[in-house]
Parts: structure tokens; sequence; C-alpha cells
């Protein structure tokens, strides 16, 4: 649940879910799954840079993402700032896993409820990496989880 905080803070582009009389999650998991595709080639919940949130008693999946914070605390939080988490010229925060030293300090910062920034958790220290929604920023065609939701419940924000 997000807090009063929450909403008086700005965002930068995101991935919004758009209104259930527009078009209503079906619950598939297909952004997840084409989120890690497109990212990491492997499909797993640890790679996620998007989370479903399946209602129990509602029979409503909420998705989140992140929201790309106007004041990035998750790129300030950042023990390797530059070098692990980095801002592009667009204003969006990625993280460049290569330098991530997985301190977590990310995932601490987000304001979100769950947090948006995922773990890899793994037995190799080294493979221990943040992961986080970068609106897909090298690919071409835009965000995978846009691209393939079959309902077209998702959407980029106007910002």
């Amino acid at each position: 649940m997000e807090d009063n905080t929450i909403t008086a803070r700005t965002y930068g582009r995101h991935i919004v879910q758009v209104p259930s009389d527009v078009s209503f999650c079906a619950g598939c998991n297909a952004c997840e799954i084409v989120c890690t595709l497109a990212h990491d080639g492997v499909v797993g919940p640890c790679y996620n840079r998007i989370f479903m949130e399946k209602g129990t008693h509602s029979m409503v999946t909420v998705i989140h993402s992140c929201q790309h914070c106007s004041d990035h605390p998750c790129y300030e939080a950042c023990a390797r700032k530059d070098h692990a988490m980095c801002l592009d010229e667009n204003g969006v925060v990625y993280i460049n896993e290569e330098n991530c030293i997985g301190c977590k300090r990310c995932i601490k910062a987000c304001v979100f409820d769950p947090p948006r920034i995922n773990y890899v958790k793994s037995t190799d220290k080294s493979k221990r990496k943040a992961k986080k929604c970068d609106l897909c920023r090298t690919r071409p065609e835009g965000p995978a989880c846009v691209q393939y939701c079959q309902v077209s419940c998702l959407s980029l924000s106007d910002k």
C-alpha cells in the first residue's frame, strides 16, 4: 500500500496499469516472463523487474513496477552510484549489473511497499544483484511488458 507521502512525489515516465474499464489484467504473468527474457534470457521470479499482486479475494491483479521517482532515492542510496546505479540522459535510473555489489541499499531506499527493485538470491555471491525496471531503455520497441501484454492493460505514463 502506498502512503500519503508517496502520492506527493513526482515520477518520471513509468509503466502504468490502465484502468479496469479499459482493460482488465488477466493475471497471465506474460509481463513478468517477457521482462526477464528481454533482460536476462531466463525466466524466474528473482529476475522480475515488474511484479504482479494477485488479489486473493477480489481476483483483481495489480501490477507494480518502478515509478522512476524524480528524486531517485535508489540512485542516491547506491554505494556505487554512477557505476552500479546509473542515471541516463532521459532521467531513467538503471542498474549496471556488472558493477552492482548486491548491497541492497537501493531496495531499502525504495519508497514503495513492496519495493520495486528485485534481488537475485544466489549461493554464488558474485551473482547477487539488484534488478530494476529500466523501461527497456536499450530496446528499440520500448518496454517488452507493454508490447506483449495480451490484454493491453499496460502502458507508459504520459510524463
